[in-house]
């Protein structure tokens, strides 16, 4: 064979290797390019159905927030006792001690707490609105002398605890954590929330007396619930003016009375 043709073979065949060389490196940009392509499409996707499920949950929550609440013909609803039979008896053994005060079950946190800066009573009440003690021992005139947590099956968290040791602390309001078998000292009770001054038990009312007020009071519960009876139901189409306002937000009577003392 001659030189010249063996020459133009070698050029030949260099020549088909390189086109080679570049058409598999073609093929393999390729197959990155459309597997990039392929990522940046999936997580395209998944970012514009989280946008859409987030404009969704948004738009149902303001349609549920705006919606008009109805009072129904049939509430689905039943009476429930306060208290149970523990709480009764620790309800029950605080009368007792604090035969002067109201001893109040279940009573929120909002209810006699107020905040210091108005702009913020939604943050606080927000956390604050579902937070209540077993008993709240109230003074004639109406003021919060002290709280009591009852331990159920489950005890108290520890955060449920400080949060209302600190701010009941704060507030200058007693708090005890007790048992439902087992009660402190009636004197370590009382000294915890009206001083060491009135820490010993007052002379027991007569029974008589307290008979006497039970008595009155059922009549008078009584003649309250006939009353209600008489007034016929609302109809289902009418709104409910629920949720009331809470004076935790702002208060719904400026005007500043003392409640008669007996």
């Amino acid at each position: 064979m001659p030189a010249r043709l063996v020459i133009c073979a070698c050029i030949s065949n260099n020549i088909i290797g390189k086109r080679e060389l570049c058409l598999n490196a073609l093929s393999g940009f390729a197959g990155v390019a459309i597997v990039m392509l392929g990522i940046i499409g999936l997580v395209a996707g998944l970012l514009g159905f989280a946008l859409y499920y987030s404009e969704r949950r948004s738009t149902q929550r303001s349609k549920a927030a705006n919606r008009q609440l109805r009072i129904p013909k049939q509430w689905p609803l039943n009476p429930r006792p306060l208290v149970n039979s523990a709480e009764r008896r620790v309800w029950d053994w605080l009368r007792e001690i604090f035969p002067y005060h109201q001893v109040l079950p279940k009573l929120p946190l909002t209810r006699f707490t107020l905040p210091r800066q108005p702009d913020q009573g939604r943050e606080w009440f927000d956390m604050l609105v579902s937070a209540y003690c077993s008993f709240t021992i109230c003074a004639p005139d109406g003021h919060v002398i002290g709280c009591v947590d009852v331990l159920g099956p489950r005890g108290l968290s520890r955060g449920n605890k400080q949060l209302k040791h600190t701010l009941l602390g704060q507030c200058g309001i007693g708090y005890w954590v007790m048992a439902a078998d087992s009660f402190p000292r009636p004197e370590l009770l009382r000294g915890e929330f009206l001083g060491a001054g009135e820490a010993q038990l007052p002379e027991r009312t007569q029974p008589a007396d307290l008979n006497s007020a039970r008595n009155h009071l059922r009549q008078a519960l009584d003649r309250g619930r006939e009353q209600r009876s008489q007034f016929g139901g609302l109809h289902e189409s009418e709104a409910t003016p629920w949720p009331q306002p809470d004076s935790f937000l702002g208060s719904l009577d400026s005007r500043r009375a003392a409640l008669p003392q007996r």
